[in-house]
């Protein structure tokens, strides 16, 4: 009986120390898991890539930012990397709210942005420290020192213009702008006198009195009383040439042609449209004289107008644009606004600095002088705006035409 009380006892002080191991052993085994594990997380959050989104989520804009951010989170889904997040906040287009939640993105240690679009939502966001935004807008002048403006500007338009007029070689340009919104664009376009323009000319913006300001412009009255004192100086001839001179000039609204030989037109919508169609009104072919506008993200309703034939714009590369339209169209069962483009674009920039930099994202590395490659195109960062190596289009028979 002793022997056995022995054996029990030993048995049971054995199962007590072997408990007690386990129980160590565990409590080592899950410190050490959670150690490890708070580490991973640590690391994790190290190389986690925080991207703010600023866009007009609701009020009159709601549909453009949307859209935006529906390109933004396509990219997001192309480059399918877990470490990358995005944090949506909306702008509702106002320099107010817009500064309220780029604080909110400084609180939550965010460094870059995608957005603000709208250049007036610009107007605060020089006071955040050590946030670097990429705005959608155009505009050049006066941008904050953290924003980069993104959207295709009108440096970028004037350049290649340049480059194409000096191939075609035309030399007596006229600048055309409406006494409007855009008066900014067409002074900016004067200021930089790189195609040198042969006179420069502001229109009222009453489509009733567009008209009659261009019969000025192209001496419209003049040209037409010309022909009308040569036929009739021609019908009291009897000669041979006389008669088939007069048969021709029958035909025809004036004589003489105008004295410049190509136009540029910084306007958009219907109201280009009238300045066009008064051109055509006013007795000027658009196969003689060459006829320019601005960047006009490939407007399908000039199709539909003979006075938009052969009309010339700078602007992004197209095959692209209808691949990403695509592209949307496939995700999301509905056309995206044209200029989303920029900002899928911006968020493959930003992904591209942060992996070629061991996934550590540094402002710097935006301004590579090597440039980058978007779907929109080729562009370099220069000083806090996007300098994009355009292409020329042309509307021609119900399409666009890449001519240069």
């Amino acid at each position: 009986m002793p022997k056995l009380y022995f054996m029990l006892s030993s048995f049971f002080k054995f199962m007590k120390k072997l408990l007690t191991f386990l129980i160590l052993t565990y409590l080592l085994i899950t410190i050490n898991s959670i150690g490890i594990t708070q580490e991973q997380n640590k690391l994790k959050n190290e190389n986690l890539l925080k991207i703010g989104v600023l866009l007009p989520l609701s009020g009159e804009f709601k549909d453009i930012g949307e859209s935006f951010l529906k390109a933004i989170q396509l990219a997001l889904y192309e480059i399918s990397n877990e470490n990358i997040k995005i944090y949506p906040k909306d702008s509702k287009a106002n320099a107010l709210t817009a500064y309220q939640a780029a604080k909110e993105f400084k609180e939550n240690g965010i460094k870059i942005v995608i957005g603000p679009i709208f250049y007036e939502s610009l107007e605060k966001l020089d006071e955040i420290n050590n946030i670097t935004f990429i705005s959608l807008t155009n505009k050049t002048e006066k941008i904050p020192k953290n924003t980069i403006a993104f959207g295709i500007n009108i440096n970028s338009q004037i350049e290649v213009l340049q480059k194409y007029f000096d191939k075609i070689k035309v030399s007596k340009t006229l600048l055309l702008s409406p006494k409007s919104e855009y008066v900014h664009q067409s002074d900016d376009v004067a200021k930089k006198d790189l195609l040198k323009f042969y006179r420069t000319y502001s229109y009222d913006t009453n489509p009733k009195k567009i008209t009659g300001e261009i019969e000025k412009i192209t001496k419209y009255r003049e040209r037409k009383k010309d022909l009308e004192r040569r036929i009739k100086i021609l019908e009291k001839s009897d000669l041979y040439k006389h008669q088939q001179e007069l048969k021709k000039l029958e035909q025809m609204h004036t004589l003489g042609k105008v004295n410049f030989d190509s136009v540029v037109i910084i306007d958009f919508g219907e109201r280009l449209k009238s300045v066009l169609t008064s051109f055509m009104f006013s007795d000027v072919p658009n196969n003689e004289v060459k006829f320019f506008t601005i960047n006009q993200w490939f407007d399908e309703t000039f199709f539909n107008e003979n006075a938009m034939q052969n009309l010339h714009f700078p602007s992004i590369d197209l095959n692209n644009l209808k691949k990403f339209n695509k592209k949307y169209f496939k995700t999301y069962k509905e056309k995206p606004n044209k200029v989303s483009i920029l900002a899928y674009d911006a968020l493959g920039l930003i992904y591209y600095c942060w992996v070629n930099n061991n996934s550590e994202f540094k402002v710097s590395q935006l301004y590579n002088k090597d440039g980058f490659k978007g779907l929109h195109g080729e562009f370099m960062i220069e000083e806090n705006f996007s300098k994009q190596k355009l292409k020329i289009y042309k509307v021609s028979k119900k399409k666009f035409e890449q001519v240069y």
